[in-house]
């Protein structure tokens, strides 16, 4: 239990990243732990696709005018709805939490970006994510993640523990 709660302490959602990729070998263990997370039903309703690519970041970044939103992060991971689900805002929680943690005991950082989500929605959006993930097929984008090495760090801040009660 320790262990777990040491990376939980530890994640941060950093906004400044080095320029160091992420491996693949580093981002399917990532994309794993993703995957692992549970769904409800065990619908097991999602599509993880993780993007090392320079090109196809780069591709990314020029449709978001830059790609600002993912702070130069060399790696983004795309996760998408397979198929339709009422419970795929929690399944994707889930997901994407592991894979934060995942990457934090890797020693790498992540951030949690939903403010492209819109944007890839759009018919030019889904065009572009089809070509950059090689997608056929009507997936829906649900969340990403900025991932690579940070730059910075900071200690976090502190929780109000008036946020948990113990009867």
């Amino acid at each position: 239990m320790k262990e777990v709660m040491k990376e939980i302490r530890a994640r941060r959602s950093v906004r400044s990243y080095l320029p160091t990729p992420v491996t693949k070998e580093e981002m399917a263990a990532i994309l794993e732990a993703g995957n692992l997370a549970p769904t409800g039903r065990n619908a097991q309703n999602l599509l993880f696709v993780g993007i090392v690519d320079e090109d196809r970041i780069a591709r990314v970044k020029s449709f978001l005018d830059g790609g600002k939103e993912y702070y130069d992060a060399p790696s983004i991971v795309f996760l998408f709805e397979r198929k339709g689900d009422n419970l795929t805002a929690q399944n994707a929680g889930a997901a994407m939490e592991n894979m934060m943690l995942q990457a934090t005991s890797m020693g790498l950082s992540s951030c949690w970006i939903h403010c492209t989500v819109a944007r890839f929605e759009t018919p030019e959006g889904k065009k572009v994510l089809s070509e950059v993930c090689g997608l056929d097929g009507d997936y829906r984008l649900v969340e990403t993640l900025a991932l690579g090495h940070a730059a910075e760090t900071s200690a976090g801040k502190e929780r109000d523990e008036r946020n948990t009660i113990v009867l």
